[in-house]
């Protein structure tokens, strides 16, 4: 099995209404789940000059899930909740490689 990042983005969100659904979708897909994750605030960027901004990327929260491959990672995504709430919203994807 292969683990992949999931990297929820867009805009910041109500908690209550862009997580209904979620405890569902997670308990849908079974032992696909890792680590159901957290959700991301308060962000802040450090560059290589040490200076600090507060404009991260638009990073919502994370999770961990696994699959045999890409195909069926991006298969267990497509009715995640995050992406019913439109097109400001989006997941990304990215392998883990196990140690």
């Amino acid at each position: 099995m292969k683990r992949f990042l999931l990297l929820y983005k867009g805009p910041p969100a109500p908690p209550d209404p862009s997580h209904e659904g979620w405890p569902e979708w997670f308990r849908a897909i079974g032992d696909a789940v890792v680590d159901v994750g957290s959700p991301a605030a308060n962000g802040v960027v450090l560059h290589a000059d040490g200076s600090t901004s507060d404009d991260p990327a638009g990073l919502n929260g994370y999770s961990l899930i696994q699959s045999e491959g890409r195909s069926e990672a991006l298969d267990l995504l497509r009715d995640h909740p995050l992406l019913a709430l439109g097109g400001e919203y989006a997941i990304e994807v990215f392998e883990v490689p196990k140690r």
